[in-house]
Formats: structure tokens, sequence, C-alpha cells
């Protein structure tokens, strides 16, 4: 591997940024669809009906992931997830500001997007660690505190990335069209949000069949597009490598 001043030399491990935030995604991802296909085979009448008492097909995010088989998986994904997902809000944090841009509100939406990253994750553990059957309260409040901080996160981590896009020179066309993609799952992920609170409004005002299907629907569109935004965020530093092992630096 070469490097300004020398090459380095070690027994240890390469591994890009890229590589570690697909193995990160693929794992919640497998995580979330197999904790809900368990809830559907195992736990379907439980976790589908609600104080209404109608007909609905698919259970909300909470209710799927707080029996087992479901929870042990969900829990399992997000144990092994989460020292990744906290060690790359400092590897966002540091790639940010190693940017030259002398722009005040730069480093000011750094800053802020960082402490939202950080609010998200651990407010998705808190929701991991108890949920909606073991401590309703707490879980609703983790859960209001995850997607809060997640939706500012992305806002301010497009703004973010724009303006280091836009930092002197013009954007290459493979940039562009990363940012544009980081931009569709930030606004699918509103859209999907707030039709989901709609429906679910809908469904405790006039408790009609299947209305409570379509918003666990949207709940999933909603982790979906969060899960495909960090992945993004952090596939746009695909060249930054991790290297594991004791790396000897030779000068020539």
């Amino acid at each position: 591997m070469m490097d300004i001043g020398g090459r380095f030399s070690s027994n240890g491990v390469v591994v890009t940024f890229r590589s570690a935030s697909l193995v990160t995604s693929a794992i919640m991802l497998v995580g979330f669809l197999m904790s809900v296909v368990c809830a559907v085979v195992f736990n379907f009448k439980s976790t589908t009906s609600t104080h209404c008492g109608v007909d609905n097909y698919l259970p909300s995010i909470s209710a799927a992931i707080a029996k087992p088989p479901s929870s042990y998986i969900w829990r399992l994904s997000i144990t092994l997830c989460a020292s990744q997902r906290l060690f790359t809000i400092v590897c966002h944090y540091a790639m940010y500001t190693s940017i030259p841009l002398n722009r005040r509100q730069y480093h000011w939406l750094i800053n802020l997007s960082t402490a939202f990253e950080l609010i998200e994750n651990l407010a998705l553990i808190g929701l991991t660690c108890v949920s909606s059957v073991e401590n309703h309260h707490i879980h609703e409040i983790c859960f209001v505190v995850f997607q809060a901080s997640s939706m500012l996160f992305m806002l301010v981590m497009c703004m973010v990335h724009n303006l280091a896009l836009n930092q002197g020179t013009a954007p290459t066309r493979t940039e562009y069209r990363s940012f544009m993609r980081q931009v569709s799952f930030f606004v699918t992920n509103i859209v999907a949000f707030t039709s989901a609170l709609y429906f679910f409004y809908r469904h405790n005002r006039y408790c009609e069949p299947g209305v409570y299907t379509i918003f666990a629907f949207l709940e999933y569109v909603v982790v979906l597009s969060n899960i495909g935004f960090h992945f993004l965020v952090t596939s746009n530093f695909g060249d930054r490598v991790i290297k594991f092992g004791v790396w000897e630096k030779v000068q020539f």
C-alpha cells in the first residue's frame, strides 16, 4: 500500500470503508427482514392484532421485534452492528473535517450532524434493548428520539455533503449522482414517515381493515431508507481504508 513519504508493510488486514459499511448495512437489512418474517410466521395473530379488532396482515416494527424469535434476531443484529455504527460516527466526523473548507457554517453543521448521528444510534440501542412488551413507555420514547434524530441527521448531512461537493471545483457526475441518491433516501424517509403518521391516526380514528397494514409497510420503508442513507454516507469515502495490525512505514 502506497502512502506519501514511503510504503506501509505489515501482516495486518486492510478493509475499505465501503466494504465495512456494506457488511454492517447487510446485517441490519437481513436482521430486519428476518425479524418481520418470523413475526408473521410464528406470532402472526399477536403481532398484527390491535385494539380495533379488524383484519391486519403485517406487524408494526415495535410488535415484530417484541417477541421471540424475532426479538432474538433483531437484538443480535444490533449487537453485531452497534460498535461499527458508533465507530462510523467518529469516521464521518474525521473524514468531513479533513476537507479543506474554511467556512464556519460547514464546521458547525458537521458538529450538529455528529450529535444527531450519536443520539440516533444510542436511541436505536435503547429501543432494541427495551421492547414494547417489556416497557412500552421507554420503548416509545426511544423510538420517537430515534426517528427525530434520524431525520435531522439526514437533513444536516445532506447540507454538509452539498457544501463539501461545492467547495471550489465542480463535482463529478459520480459524486453528483451519489448525492442525489442520498437526497432521495432522505425524501423517501420523510414522506414514508409522515404518511405512516396519517395512516396510524386513520386506523385509531376509524378502525378500517387493512389500514394498520399500510402503516406497518410504511414503517418498513422508513427503516430501509435509513439503512440505505447510512450506507451511502460512508460510501462517499470509498477510497478510505481501515487498517488492522501493526504497520511499519518504510522510508526510501
